[in-house]
């Protein structure tokens, strides 16, 4: 079991989020961060930017898909778009959980006609590969199936962890449910 926990604020585009940065929990219980995201009357648009932290651990792979899916269909994002990002989700998700240590972090935000997913992990640095004994049919294809899909693939390692930045191109038309 598993429990939820939803902040919703809203920042300009160039803002940071601190109550993202800053939220705490306790261990093994995922939490959901996520800006409302409402245009201001006549003002710029804000920026939307949900944040999911959970364990490292394959079992949770597919609750970082359904937050993220349910996010992105509350933004209004079209159903072909929720697909793709729920596929990005899941390989890099699955990859973090491979090679992770602790917890990952699966972050997403809607920026200029993209939709960008993050997915941070507290792997050893280190490029991430299959195991030695793995299948080839069944392991190191993820990062490739995400390059397709992708605009955009950054690769960053830190002393502390891996993060991946993927940059979806929006192909629906926004604020529809596709």
């Amino acid at each position: 079991m598993y429990t939820t926990t939803l902040n919703e604020t809203s920042r300009p585009l160039a803002g940071s989020s601190p109550r993202a940065r800053s939220a705490a929990r306790p261990l093994g219980v995922p939490h959901l961060t996520t800006p409302a995201g409402r245009p201001p009357q006549g003002g710029a648009a804000l920026a939307r930017e949900a944040v999911v932290a959970l364990p490292a651990e394959v079992r949770w792979v597919p609750v970082a898909r359904r937050c993220i899916v349910a996010v992105l269909a509350q933004w209004g994002v079209p159903a072909t778009d929720r697909e793709a990002a729920e596929l990005v989700v899941g390989e890099l998700a699955a990859n973090a959980a491979e090679h992770g240590h602790r917890d990952m972090t699966v972050r997403v935000s809607l920026h200029a006609g993209d939709l960008w997913i993050s997915v941070t992990d507290s792997g050893a640095p280190g490029l991430p590969r299959p195991a030695g004994d793995a299948d080839p049919d069944v392991h190191g294809r993820g990062l490739a199936i995400v390059e397709l899909l992708a605009r955009r693939v950054l690769v960053r390692q830190g002393p502390l962890g891996r993060r991946v930045d993927v940059a979806l191109p929006l192909n629906g038309r926004f604020g529809s449910d596709g």
